[in-house]
């Protein structure tokens, strides 16, 4: 799939597709990347991708590329580009993004055991930007022996969801689910992932879908409380 132009999500926020990274095994997964222009013109970017003549080109029309947002993982192999393009972009990762100058705008929120990962509520549009926390890849453009990986690992786009192995790093159910919780008390719109499809409408219900495994009692606690409110 070739690198597409910058596709408008809502005002002010953009996703750039078609790149791929390497995943666990070497199995490609899709790249989304955000931009998000910020008040005053500073541009906010979560997953940077390939920097193509276009997009820089793009870019500078836009506004001022001025943070470069890390997920944890996979390793992304452009970010260098991007700072040689950019000096004056601060990188964020982690924990650190708690005080980022953006956060009211963009509100970062994490779970962290052995491995952090790191949730982000787009304010004036409740979109919600996600990196691992679920991953929903399309599989009919890998190669017949990703897919099979994909499948085994349950993060096929007919049922996006954590991969294997994620829970336990972020603390297990308790923290994953403490997490959540806060996001659904976001009220998002849409889920944008990172790898994999975006579900632009029913954002909650996809991921109280994606989390039921994980959630069950608290979702169906939710659940009884928000019967009793109507």
């Amino acid at each position: 799939m070739p690198i597409s132009a910058p596709r408008a999500l809502a005002p002010g926020l953009w996703a750039l597709e078609g790149a791929h990274v390497e995943w666990r095994m070497g199995v490609p997964v899709p790249l989304r990347t955000v931009v998000a222009r910020l008040s005053g013109g500073a541009l906010w970017i979560h997953a940077p991708g390939p920097l193509l003549p276009d997009l820089a080109a793009w870019l500078e029309d836009e506004g001022r590329v001025a943070h470069l947002v890390v997920p944890a993982a996979p390793d992304l192999p452009w970010l260098d580009d991007w700072q040689a393009a950019y000096p004056a972009a601060r990188v964020w990762r982690g924990a650190e993004m708690s005080e980022a100058p953006w956060r009211r705008e963009i509100r970062p929120l994490s779970a962290s055991g052995t491995d952090c990962e790191t949730v982000f509520l787009h304010r004036e549009s409740r979109s919600v930007i996600l990196s691992r926390l679920v991953m929903a890849v399309e599989t009919a453009p890998l190669p017949p022996w990703a897919r099979v990986l994909v499948w085994l690992a349950g993060i096929d786009d007919s049922d996006g969801k954590p991969p294997p192995g994620l829970t336990g790093r972020l603390g297990g159910r308790g923290a994953v689910g403490d997490l959540v919780d806060k996001v659904l008390d976001w009220g998002p719109e849409r889920l944008i992932l990172t790898h994999g499809r975006c579900y632009e409408t029913d954002a909650a219900g996809e991921l109280r879908r994606a989390m039921r495994r994980i959630m069950r009692d608290r979702l169906w606690d939710r659940a009884l409380t928000e019967a009793r409110r109507r």
